[in-house]
């Protein structure tokens, strides 16, 4: 069984309701970098699209730092893709240290679908997502769905579109 599970996916597409399943089904901690995110914003208050970039890098290290410590863990962020032009997301070169105990696992949802559910969630206003144009945020999604997985070497993929059977899941990691 990996040590570390990458989860990977769209903005809302799952990732953070997964991890949560895996890491009890797994024994393994989880370190979701919007927990991390918050938590500064806690510390450094809320402010424009500049500081929450800021305090979004911040986060990004730390979630790093944290990971690194760890024999294992889940990890769940928004990654950067490497096929992306756009500079958005949790850098993933440090994840190729953990190779070969991980496991990237893909939510895979289609942009709608993840798109609703962005707006429908509530989130810490530190993310400023009350401010985000949903016509804008459609494109972003089907543009960043189009990439695919970030593919950190193993893949398992999952339609968060269906109900989740974990143990089907935890199976299919196993074997990857």
């Amino acid at each position: 069984m990996p040590r570390f599970v990458v989860l990977t996916g769209l903005p809302a597409s799952g990732k953070s309701t997964i991890g949560r399943h895996l890491s009890d089904a797994l024994m393994l901690p989880m370190l979701d970098k919007d927990e991390i995110l918050e938590g500064l914003f806690a510390d450094h208050g809320v402010g424009d699209s500049a500081h929450r970039n800021a305090l979004s890098r911040m986060a990004d290290m730390e979630l790093e730092t944290r990971a690194m410590t760890l024999p294992g863990a889940i990890l769940v962020s928004w990654w950067r893709h490497p096929g992306s032009s756009v500079e958005s997301g949790t850098p993933i070169g440090w994840l190729q240290s953990l190779q070969p105990n991980l496991v990237e696992l893909h939510c895979r949802c289609c942009a709608e679908v993840a798109c609703e559910r962005f707006f429908a969630r509530a989130r810490h206003p530190g993310h400023l997502d009350g401010v985000r144009d949903r016509a804008k945020e459609l494109a972003r999604f089907r543009a960043f769905a189009a990439l695919g997985p970030v593919v950190l070497g193993k893949v398992v993929e999952v339609d968060t579109e269906l109900p989740l059977d974990i143990d089907r899941l935890i199976r299919a990691i196993a074997e990857a």
